[in-house]
């Protein structure tokens, strides 16, 4: 029988049709692999940030915990560093049980610190990974410096008040190289209390009633004669212009200002926040800064044009650097002539901070709250009043130290920090 005839035979027995394809269910199939594909690729994006997310709140606990290590004389810098690094995770989502860290010292009296982390993932389980492993590292490395500075007046209260200088339980301040020198003459000038220490080159104090109520603080003497402020009316004037940013609410995780005039304040709404400032001057008035986070920033000025203020809030790591040269060579911070009352200025709780330059604001009352820690400050303070709250502020002369009427030669200490 021929080839012909046996198809028809079969197209007879079978009937119309029966030799067609259905198709329908591989269309079905087709969408649902599409799907499940669109689905994952959704659910790896939200994962990555979150990923990312986490290296770089892991990277900034790890920097000031290394940071904290590497200023740390003995055996104990280790320790130092791994409680720093949980204390700075202790409010963030990041599960401390999950965090494996190292610290070591080098040759070089540097301390690398290394820090992993095991990250949850929400959607990468549908293909079977449900967590990743983060590592971050950082490197501090210490170092010494000697130069003619004019002076070693590291910190200069204007007051003419009562407790100009008000040390409460629990300050600490190491400045083995500095002075503090307070003007007023008022009965209780200064007052020192119970559990305080404040290792100091000198304290100078014009008035001859202190209120003594304990506390650790050699080369204190009265009827001094304090030093002037060598800056009063002679810091750069500054036009200020029209706003260039307004009111902002910061929440993103990382965020770079700009220099200019910013108006109305910023609220930083969250403390796992990265803010950097490029180099610049920065004009600040009509409100303040509510400080969360951690701030970062080399030459660059800030300048207050009127009673605004930085107000440094829990969990604020404050990491800033005035100019080396131009018109505010060594300026960090200073404010308007203007202001004609007395408004406080707190620090309050900082876990880390390292600053560098002039801070000229002999309006404000400082008041460095419980928990405020200094990494290591090169700075000179003009403030009208200083409060010390439970502070512990590691203190150090920069180039601008006022002059006590010698010249010395001071070694300064700082830390560089890489990764």
């Amino acid at each position: 029988m021929s080839d012909h005839c046996i198809r028809r035979r079969l197209e007879t027995l079978a009937g119309p049709g029966a030799l067609a394809v259905d198709r329908s269910g591989s269309i079905g199939m087709v969408m649902a692999i599409a799907l499940v594909a669109l689905v994952v690729a959704v659910g790896a994006a939200v994962d990555l940030a979150q990923v990312l997310r986490a290296q770089e709140i892991l990277q900034g606990s790890l920097d000031q915990a290394t940071i904290r290590a590497a200023l740390t004389t003995g055996s104990s810098y280790a320790e130092v560093g791994r409680t720093t690094l949980a204390a700075n995770l202790s409010d963030t989502d990041i599960a401390e049980e999950n965090l494996n860290s190292t610290f070591v010292r080098n040759s070089d009296s540097s301390v690398s610190g290394t820090a992993t982390i095991t990250v949850p993932l929400s959607f990468m389980g549908i293909i079977g990974k449900s967590d990743t492993s983060v590592s971050v590292t950082a490197k501090a490395t210490p170092k010494t410096s000697s130069a003619a500075a004019a002076g070693t007046v590291c910190i200069l209260l204007t007051s003419k008040n009562s407790q100009a200088l008000l040390v409460n339980s629990g300050a600490n301040v190491s400045a083995a190289n500095c002075e503090i020198h307070v003007q007023s003459s008022a009965s209780g000038a200064a007052v020192f209390n119970s559990g305080t220490t404040i290792n100091s080159k000198k304290i100078c104090i014009k008035s001859a009633s202190i209120i003594e109520n304990g506390g650790t603080h050699p080369n204190l003497e009265k009827s001094c004669s304090p030093a002037s402020d060598p800056y009063a009316g002679t810091l750069p004037a500054v036009t200020v212009g029209a706003c260039t940013y307004n009111s902002r609410n910061i929440d993103a995780a990382t965020y770079t200002f700009q220099p200019g005039v910013h108006c109305g304040g910023v609220n930083f709404n969250s403390s796992k926040t990265v803010s950097t400032f490029s180099p610049g001057l920065y004009i600040i008035k009509g409100g303040d800064w509510n400080i969360q986070g951690t701030l970062k920033g080399t030459d660059v000025t800030f300048y207050f044009a009127d009673t605004s203020k930085f107000q440094f809030n829990s969990g604020a790591g404050t990491y800033l650097t005035a100019p080396t040269s131009g018109t505010y060579a060594n300026i960090l911070m200073y404010e308007t002539t203007a202001n004609s009352y007395v408004s406080q200025w707190p620090w309050n709780d900082s876990p880390g901070h390292s600053l560098s330059g002039l801070i000229h604001l002999p309006s404000r009352q400082l008041t460095m709250n419980s928990g405020m820690t200094a990494s290591l400050d090169k700075v000179t303070v003009v403030a009208d009043s200083l409060i010390l709250n439970q502070a512990t502020w590691n203190l150090s002369p920069d180039t601008s130290a006022i002059s006590n009427g010698s010249a010395a030669t001071t070694t300064t200490s700082g830390v560089f920090l890489s990764h």
